[in-house]
């Protein structure tokens, strides 16, 4: 079984009351498949190039890619949290382009710190080659 799948089947733990719409729709549109977890520490994700997110000159939309970040950022929170989180700010830095040619990128998002009531995190944005393409930070601070 693929690491996408047993977090699928893991979302069945945090929604015993069945509230919760998991995964959310914005990771299903934006077609985010989880690489690599280590709960409390880091999420990897594979984000497919889909060419209805481009602007006018055909690179991915940037508002688009932070999305596909505070995709990663908020399962990671939630899952270091054992709960809901609210994202205070997210600054993202972006280097390069997501061009079509790369056909996917990874994000990598790590748990920098965690208190009782924040989370600090920060995720990589890198190219199939490896290359720094983006980064980002966020604070969220722990609701339960």
């Amino acid at each position: 079984m693929s690491v996408h799948q047993k977090w699928l089947d893991g979302l069945k733990h945090f929604n015993k009351e069945g509230k919760l719409q998991l995964p959310p729709p914005s990771m299903l549109s934006l077609g985010h498949e989880f690489l690599e977890i280590v709960p409390g520490e880091k999420m990897v994700a594979k984000i497919p190039f889909q060419k209805h997110f481009t602007n006018p000159v055909g690179v991915y939309q940037g508002g688009i890619l932070a999305g596909c970040i505070d995709d990663v950022f908020g399962p990671l929170s939630y899952i270091t949290a054992q709960g809901p989180c609210l994202t205070i700010s997210m600054n993202v830095t972006f280097l390069t382009s997501f061009t079509e040619e790369m056909g996917h990128c990874i994000i990598e998002a790590q748990v920098l710190k965690k208190t009782k009531n924040f989370i600090f995190m920060r995720a990589d944005v890198k190219s199939p080659k490896g290359e720094l393409m983006a980064h980002a930070e966020t604070h969220v601070k722990v609701l339960s």
